[in-house]
Parts: C-alpha cells; structure tokens; sequence
C-alpha cells in the first residue's frame, strides 16, 4: 500500500540516522516528537554527518545542496503549526526576503501580491535582457545561430534597442495614438483625426484585427476544423480585449452589479484621464465619452466568460435571471439552432441572417481576410454573440466607434514610460509579448542541458507509471479505465520546437523609430495569425497558444498527446540538477502531472475535439460526486458557503493541482522503491544540509514554498489577522488545499484526523 510504502522508507531513514550520528534525532512518517521538540533539536546535517557524507558528492553537488537547505529554512516560520496552516509554516517569512520585489512588483506595477512564480519570471526577464545586449555568439560556437536564426536575433535586438533609447514622452506617443486614430476613420469628438460620418464601424472592427490582431466586440480565432479534423477554420466568439479587467467582466461579477458601483466608477475615470492625455479632449467631454464607453462594455460583460460558470442544481435555477446562465432557456431567434451549430458550422450568410441582419458577419471576416469566404465558421460562445448583436443594436453607432478606437489605442499604447533605470526591463517584456518565439529560442539556446532532459523523462515517465495505478478510482467505469489506460500510455513530453520561425517579411529601416518599429511589429504578428487559414497545422498548434522556452510553466497539448514544458521549469531557484528527487517530483513532477490529469477529466476526455469513445453514464455520475465534493469544498474555504463557487474553469485547475500532487508523490514513492539496493547513499542525497526533515516531508515542504507568496501591502497583514476567514485566499487555497486532501500530508507531518491541515472529508478526483 501507498501508506506502507512511505512509512517503510521513514523508519529506515530513522534507523540509519540513528546508527550514523549519535544522538541527532529526525522526523519520522509514523513515529514523531511533539512539534516544539523538533523545532528545538538539532538540525540535520551538522557535526559529523555534514563533515564526512556517507558518499561523497562533487563539490558543485555538496554546495547546491547545503544553499538549497539554508534556503529554504530561512523562508519557514517553525513557530507555526503545520497541522493548522501549513502555507504559514512554509512561506511565513518568504515575504521578508522578497521585500524589493514586493516594492517594485514583480506582476507590475500596483500588484497586491508577489508571487514564487513571478520572482522566478523576474530572474528570467533579467536573463533575457543579457541576452538582448551580450554580443552574439562567434563562428563555430557551440550557441552560434544559423543565417535565418541570427536575423530574426538582429531585429529583435534592433527594436529592442529602440525601445530602450526612445524618450518616454507624451508628444510622441500621441503622435502616434493620432496617426492610428487617422488611419481608422477617426472620431467626431477629436479635432484633426480624419472623422469619416459614412464609415460603418464594422469595418473599422475589422481593419483594426486584420491590420494589428486585435479581438474587440468579437473574437476571431483560427483553430483545426472539427468537421474534417484536419485543415484550420474560423471560430467566433468572446473577444480577447476588454477594458473592464476580467474579474470585474463576466457572468458572475455582473449578476447585481451595477454600473455605478466603485470599481466600475474608478475604471471610468481612468478611461476619462486617457481621453485627455491621448487625444487632448476637454475634461467634461472626456468624461461623458468615457461614461458611453463603460456603460457599453458592462452590458458586453454580463454575457461574457459563461462557459466559466457551472451549471446549478435544478433545484437553484429558477432563483437566476435566465440570461446569466450558458444554459439558459431558449429565445426567439433560435437558440436551440444556434447551439447546434456551434458543433456542426454555420456560414457567415446564414449567421448574419439568424442574427437579424444587424451585425454583417460575412463583410466582417471578408474585410479581415481581403477576399471571399464561403466556408462554415464555428461558435463558441453562441449566447455571447447573440448578446453583442442586441446590445449593438441598443446603442448609436457614435458610441459603438468610440469603444472600438479606445480599446485599440488603450493596446497599442505600449511607451516606455519607466524611469530610464527599469525602462530595459520594460522593453523585455514589450518583446516577450511581440516576440515570444525568437526570444524563446534565444533563451532555450543559453539554458538547454541534457541531464535536464534525462531527468524531464525520467520523471514524466514515473508520473505515467504512477497514473497509471491510479486510474483504480471507484468512480471510473472498467471499461473507460481500459480506455484511459491505453491513452495514457500514448503520452510523452515536448520541447518548445522552434525549427520554421522566419522573420524575413518583417522589415526595419535605420531610420525607423520606435513607434513606427512597434506599428511594423503588430501588423506582422497579426499577418501571422491569419496565415494558419491557408495551411494544415492540425496537431502542431497547442491549444491556448504555445509554451514559449522562456516561460516557466508546463502546458497539456491533447492533439499530439504530449505535455509542453517550458525551459524556465528548469531552472533555477525551482530546478537543479543536483536538487534531490524528492524536490524534483515536488516541483516538476506535480507541474507535468497537473498538465496530465487535465487530459482525463471532463473537459479534456469528452468534449476535447478529438474524443471517440465518451465516458459512459456510470462514469459520469461518479465523477460528477468527486467534482461537486471538490467544488463545495473550495466554496466553503471562501465563502463559508457551499453552493457560492461556480467558476468551472477554476474547478478544473484546482482539481487538477490536487490530483497531480498525488500523483507525483506516489511517483516519487515508485521510484525510491527501485534504489532500495543503495539505502545509504540515497538517505544522504534525498535529504538536504541545514534542514531536521525527511525527504517525504521536503517534498511536501517544497511543492509550499514553489507557491509561496506576499502582499506589496503588508500594512494590510494585522487587519486580516484579526479576521480568519480573510485569510482564506485562492492563493493560500493553492498551497493548503492540495495538501489538506493529501492522506499522505497528514500522515507525513503527524496531523491528527479533523485538524485544519487534515480534515475528514478528502475531495480528490485521482
């Protein structure tokens, strides 16, 4: 069993300790002290043990080791009860070593958190910025890029350059803002800004996606073609672009809201004071457009992110307004038809006709290709569209031009505002965000290593096997677990692959300048994005965009049965070589096994477009009970109410961290089960210097620290101190709730059954 696996490594572990240095106690799995006495006792890796290793490592080895334990001791507050909260007891003084972070905010500027990940993304921004000044690697180096590689390098580089030197002012940047604004019709209220009365704002819609890829009102995608399963076709729905930010722009945050509220209020005047410093409106006008402008987007957003929401009980349903659900009753103009054809494709003549002619589809999708299109299209939010078209409808197209222009300009507005000191990093990110391939090739070139690789394989293939013991669970059918069974088998990992990037049509000129490099820039990636409609990228495009080498984050790609990781999982602080295991599956194993579980839960196993074989009736209703357990559970954490939490799409990704924790313990279990022939060396190499703890317990105590996080506001600490249930946070959830579902936690850290770190009722989907 699981639990005889773990306690049977402990008590060995305890008995070599005790054998090798007298008289150092340790923590033990099934036999401990009370907290206090641990916390007091001597730590491990001092005095002999430390001094004479049972196998002696390389240099580099013993000092990786020895930092990584000092490292993460300095982060614990051992006067914090584990079995209470486990993330204080983790990461309770993190915030203090993150102080720099926290005032400049590493997620941007006014963030009220700073995270693990996003310090670890810093290092690799500061990375990057080397990269874009160090001179380029000579003939015959190892990293020497070829002819098509070293070119996209140098224009990057070149606009990168520009950036970095162009002055942060705001006559240049409204330059700017009015020559888009010129090119674009222009709008009634701006003096000089080439107003055209007769244009429709469709096809202003449509020039600025066609021209600059941007999503406004409706989103346009290119994606496989479901009918074919091969070839690429067109998908309508949301748009990626709001001005309201998305926790304040859905379904669920309007449902009693109101337009006046404070967070929509503040959020206007924003809109206001851009009006006047980008196209020099008076203060009243400003204000009055920029009231039109909110009011619009807030009608957008009560139908927007629906899919988000899970569908209520029966029972709950008529206490909802009809039209904020995704499942709501039928209309006049043919929902039911509409839902229909979201699977099976509708042509753009037959679409614009359904919608009542107001909203010409097929002009809209002609203007953005420049040519015919008789193809179907695909809808993935059918009640989405609906709702544009009648709030469309609703409103004077003097309003309708004016959102359009300002979300573009509010996107195109990229200046390099920063004091000159952090302005380099600003102008990285401005390049993550443009050119995420070439700086992901650029940065995957630096950091590659084949013992990373080695390892990469070697843990994915543990996390299978382990899976694969896994998909016992009660509420999975035989049959769709012979079915589950033979899928997981097929999957592998993947590498950002980087072998067709070309930058040959984007041209720069000497004399270009920032602002023109940047107009260049946008019109090329948007040209990008349409030529998937000409090709066949079925099975090479990862759904929700690709994993960039970069990035730090690893990505489910369903079409090619595979797990993209990004190069920045490998490294350090979160990865090393020389890490021990029980930090490695920690880490990366629970990252891949995240990523893994996704393609065997609803979503991913029923309604990706490639699924044949449908779990069956029996399967479902069990896993509907382990989800809805799942579900209360996160609701009662922050709400102290269980039928509050309906976002689906947070559901998934809480499911899925606290089933891939589970399934990288065990991994990690399998795999010390194959070195029983070597138990010395592998106590000493599984455990760290500086830190009294097991190595089952640093694999708990690092998947904590991975996700730790501050506030930028400690102020605001004592006043959540005092309330409990504040302290109740997604961000705390991450930490706490995968491991309070953990058995093994529990028995790991000696909590007893019914405390908050160990709670009786375990939601776990594997």
């Amino acid at each position: 069993m699981k639990a005889s696996r773990a306690a049977r490594w402990n008590v060995l572990i305890l008995l070599l300790l005790l054998a090798h240095v007298d008289g150092v106690q340790r923590h033990n799995g099934m036999n401990r002290m009370p907290l206090q006495q641990q916390q007091q006792g001597p730590m491990y890796g001092g005095g002999q043990l430390q001094q004479i290793p049972p196998h002696p490592d390389s240099r580099e080895e013993f000092k990786v080791r020895q930092l990584m334990g000092l490292e993460m001791q300095k982060y614990m507050n051992l006067s914090a009860d584990p079995c209470v909260d486990f993330f204080e007891f983790a990461c309770g003084h993190w915030g203090g070593y993150h102080k720099r972070q926290q005032r400049q905010g590493a997620a941007g500027a006014g963030a009220p958190l700073v995270t693990a990940q996003q310090v670890v993304e810093a290092k690799i921004v500061d990375q990057l910025q080397q990269l874009l000044t160090a001179p380029l690697p000579p003939q015959h180096h190892p990293n020497q890029y070829s002819g098509a590689t070293a070119a996209n390098v140098r224009k990057v580089r070149s606009f990168y350059d520009s950036c970095v030197a162009v002055e942060a002012n705001a006559g240049e940047r409204r330059r700017f803002l009015m020559k888009i604004l010129k090119d674009n019709g222009g709008l009634r209220n701006v003096a000089n800004s080439n107003w055209q009365h007769n244009r429709h704002w469709l096809q202003t819609l449509a020039e600025l996606r066609r021209n600059y890829g941007l999503d406004i009102l409706l989103g346009l995608e290119i994606d496989l073609n479901l009918q074919q399963l091969g070839g690429n076709s067109i998908y309508l729905g949301e748009p990626r672009l709001t001005i309201i930010p998305e926790e304040h722009c859905n379904v669920v945050a309007t449902r009693g809201a109101h337009v006046r509220d404070l967070v929509y209020e503040q959020i206007q005047q924003q809109v206001a004071d851009n009006l006047r410093d980008w196209l020099a409106l008076e203060t009243g006008e400003a204000a009055r457009i920029a009231g039109d402008i909110i009011r619009f987007e807030f009608e957008l957003c009560k139908h927007m992110r629906g899919q988000q929401l899970q569908q209520q009980p029966a029972a709950q349903e008529e206490d909802l307004p009809p039209v904020a659900l995704p499942f709501g009753a039928r209309s006049r103009i043919g929902q039911d038809r509409l839902h229909r054809q979201k699977a099976s494709g509708i042509t753009l003549t037959d679409l614009t006709t359904e919608m009542g002619g107001f909203f010409d589809f097929k002009l809209y999708v002609e203007v953005i290709l420049e040519s015919l299109y008789t193809s179907v299209v695909y809808l993935r939010s059918p009640d989405y569209i609906k709702h544009l078209v009648r709030t469309a409808r609703a409103n004077n197209r003097y309003t309708i031009a004016a959102y359009i222009m300002y979300v573009a300009l509010n996107e195109l507005n990229q200046p390099p505002e920063e004091h000159p000191s952090r302005r380099a990093r600003q102008c990285v990110q401005v390049m993550q965000r443009l050119f995420p391939q070439v700086l992901g090739e650029m940065y995957q070139r630096q950091v590659q290593r084949d013992d990373a690789k080695d390892d990469l394989q070697q843990v994915f293939s543990d996390l299978v096997k382990a899976f694969e013991q896994q998909l016992r669970v009660d509420w999975l059918d035989d049959n769709d677990r012979r079915a589950a069974r033979a899928r997981l088998a097929q999957y592998h990992t993947l590498l950002p692959d980087y072998q067709n990037l070309d930058l040959a049509e984007l041209q720069f000129q000497k004399s270009d300048d920032y602002w023109h490099k940047l107009e260049l820039a946008l019109r090329f990636r948007a040209r990008q994005q349409l030529n998937g409609l000409r090709g066949n990228d079925f099975g090479q495009e990862p759904e929700g965009g690709l994993v960039d080498g970069f990035e730090v984050r690893a990505a489910l790609v369903a079409r090619q049965q595979a797990v993209l990781v990004g190069w920045g999982l490998l490294q350090a602080p979160y990865y090393n070589y020389h890490y021990p295991r029980a930090l490695k599956y920690a880490q990366l194993g629970q990252r891949l096994a995240s990523a893994l579980v996704q393609a065997f839960d609803d979503e991913g196993w029923n309604r990706h477009p490639q699924a044949t074989s449908p779990w069956n009736e029996l399967t479902m209703s069990g896993y509907r009970n382990v989800t809805e357990c799942q579900r209360a559970q996160y609701s009662n954490y922050l709400y102290n109410q269980p039928a509050e939490f309906r976002n689906a799409t947070r559901l998934r990704e809480i499911m899925a961290d606290s089933s891939g924790l589970n399934v990288a313990f065990n991994a990690y279990l399998a795999w010390l089960e194959q070195q029983d022939n070597k138990p010395r060396p592998l106590l000493y190499k599984e455990t760290l210097p500086e830190l009294n703890f097991t190595n089952t317990q640093l694999f708990f105590l690092y998947f904590a620290q991975t996700r730790c996080w501050a506030r930028s506001n400690q102020e605001a600490v004592p006043f959540l101190e005092s309330m409990p249930l504040m302290q109740h946070t997604a961000e705390r959830w991450d930490v706490n709730g995968p491991l309070s579902n953990s058995v093994e936690f529990g028995r790991e850290f000696g909590c007893a059954l019914g405390t908050q770190m160990n709670s009786g009722d375990k939601c776990l989907v594997y």
